[in-house]
């Protein structure tokens, strides 16, 4: 592309064409773009700029409209793979002061990525300075934003600034009192950086923050989908590590000047239209003190049971559970597999004025109406154990126990559920029919467990492939042919998919996630094979005859579906069919 014979850059006469064109479209009248005219030359912004901040015309008609005048290409970035090498000849200050995303670098030609269209005199100063041909393309802002944050790191516009502050910070701590400490602090920018790291938490669906110390380094992760990422931080980020573990503490009303021993504290935060609830624990290390702060929602949360993207031919399954009149019910799986969240939709369902419900959680997750909620508090005594006691005087109908952690526990449950009661709970165990053995472990006897256990749900969430980055990939031969033998019609119109990475996605390929289920129902020969104390492989060989789908086999139907990659199955569910 010759730049200098076919692209118009940012003129007063390029401003007028692309608003008569607004016009012309219908998104724009002559008495509003009089009047905005009229502040512009008051304000000195831009016409486009106030267009995009009062919201008056939809961010991506207004760069396809100046696409059109400009003939800069408009694209999301997610249309292209960022190349690492066009990343590296930009500096973080020049990407941060002109807002340009480095795209590719071929043949002497360096792409980038802007909301805005250039003036001319930014378009010589990138070339003098980049000392490279440029071509541009015209993305939304939100994509150049996440873009920087990734490729440069969070905070990356103001860390000169904050180190600045923690270096005086800690030359005035040397001349006064550790008491001082707290008020010098918070003086300084260091919170808003870790509110910056809380807020973009949040945006991007962070269920954990950790923020790790090392020797010549600070490293920042969230849990997102399940999986830590390692968030970039800008250069020199590591002078502020006994600043940004003094910042949490302060946060969470701890005491700085311990350095000792864990501590353990919330967080209290607004972002956007929520309130959270982040559970802070330091740790010290070799290093400094590291942070973990687990991000809680705490608004009232209506879960649905057809919205958990369950499969057609589980969801009946799970469904029928919410019918019994009594007996146990349980969810299996390691940590952070959706086991609770599965359990609020199947309350939801059951929650009538007709129905009483109460919970015991650690800790309490979500907030439902209508349903009693107690939280466990092992320092005064109030465990699981004693609080179901005490539920049992309540006349409930459903009960829902967070986990079923001891023999005690376990005992009490399988006990109300023979005086006429649902309840719901959890276990850790890799499959559903492992459950009866864990349960036999804890020194519930086989016919209690026969008599009691109406289901088993094993269940594991995969990631979903960004709609927005996903390219089509041929799966291995192997394989292809395990699921055509499971879903021979399934795969003939199947499209197997994997994301390259984008800004919605955070350069990952995944956004969201998706349960994959493993639902045990007992029957009389499951019952028979619990009292007869078979071994699990027994038990899930009689439970697949009788029409249970793996956890496995239900991974292939998402990726049949188009919602989650072979990679993702493979992953959770294990290289060979069980």
């Amino acid at each position: 592309m010759d730049t200098n014979q076919q692209i118009s850059y940012y003129t007063e006469e390029l401003i007028t064409e692309a608003a008569q064109r607004l016009i012309d479209k219908g998104l724009l009248t002559f008495d509003k773009l009089a009047d905005l005219q009229g502040r512009a030359s008051l304000t000195l912004k831009g016409i486009d700029t106030l267009l995009m901040e009062e919201k008056i015309v939809n961010e991506t008609d207004l760069l396809k409209t100046f696409s059109d005048v400009s003939n800069i290409p408009f694209h999301p970035i997610g249309d292209f793979k960022v190349e690492q090498v066009a990343i590296d000849m930009v500096t973080p200050k020049v990407a941060l002061r002109h807002r340009i995303v480095p795209i590719s670098f071929k043949d002497g030609i360096l792409m980038l990525a802007t909301s805005r269209v250039p003036s001319l005199t930014t378009v010589d100063g990138l070339r003098m300075i980049l000392d490279a041909g440029i071509e541009f393309i015209l993305c939304p802002d939100g994509d150049v934003s996440m873009s920087l944050t990734h490729f440069y790191g969070l905070g990356a516009e103001s860390i000169d600034q904050l180190i600045a502050e923690a270096e005086a910070m800690e030359m005035t701590e040397n001349k006064q009192d550790k008491s001082d400490i707290g008020v010098t602090t918070e003086e300084t920018g260091v919170v808003r950086f870790i509110n910056l790291i809380i807020a973009e938490a949040i945006r991007m669906d962070c269920t954990d923050i950790h923020i790790e110390p090392y020797e010549d380094t600070l490293r920042l992760r969230y849990r997102i989908d399940g999986i830590l990422q390692k968030i970039p931080l800008p250069n020199g980020v590591e002078k502020l590590r006994n600043s940004v573990s003094s910042a949490v503490k302060i946060m969470a009303d701890m005491d700085i000047a311990e350095h000792r021993k864990p501590h353990d504290g919330r967080i209290n935060v607004h972002c956007g239209n929520s309130d959270y609830d982040l559970r802070v624990s330091v740790l010290p290390t070799s290093w400094g003190e590291t942070s973990c702060l687990r991000i809680l929602n705490r608004g009232t949360t209506q879960v649905d049971l057809d919205q958990l993207g369950l499969s057609p031919a589980q969801l009946p399954k799970i469904a029928k559970l919410t019918e019994l009149p009594h007996g146990v019910v349980l969810m299996t799986g390691p940590t952070g597999s959706g086991k609770t969240t599965t359990l609020y939709a199947l309350l939801a369902r059951i929650n009538q004025s007709g129905t009483k419900i109460i919970t015991v959680e650690d800790p309490v997750e979500y907030q439902m109406s209508g349903i009693s909620q107690v939280q466990v508090h092992s320092k005064i005594g109030l465990t699981f154990a004693s609080i179901l006691r005490s539920i049992l005087r309540h006349d409930p109908d459903v009960i829902l126990i967070g986990e079923i952690r001891d023999s005690e526990t376990a005992d009490i449950a399988v006990r109300s559920s023979l005086t006429g009661h649902l309840v719901l709970s959890t276990l850790h165990t890799n499959d559903a029919p492992s459950a009866v053995a864990r349960l036999t472990d804890m020194g519930v006897e086989p016919y209690l467990t026969a008599s009691c256990v109406e289901g088993i749900v094993a269940q594991r969430l995969v990631r979903r492939v960004c709609k927005n980055c996903c390219d089509d990939v041929t799966p291995p031969e192997s394989i292809y042919n395990e699921i055509q033998g499971f879903y021979p019609e399934q795969v003939k119109d199947a499209r197997f998919t994997l994301g390259h990475g984008c800004p919605t996605c955070g350069f990952t390929g995944y956004k969201g996630r998706s349960a994959i289920n493993e639902v045990m129902l007992m029957s009389d020969a499951i019952r028979s094979q619990v009292i007869d104390r078979a071994p699990s492989n027994l038990i899930k060989d009689q439970a697949i005859l009788e029409g249970m789908l793996t956890l496995r086999r239900d991974g292939w139907l998402r990726v049949v579906e188009g919602r989650t990659s072979i990679d993702e199955v493979i992953r959770v569910a294990g290289r060979m069919e069980e």
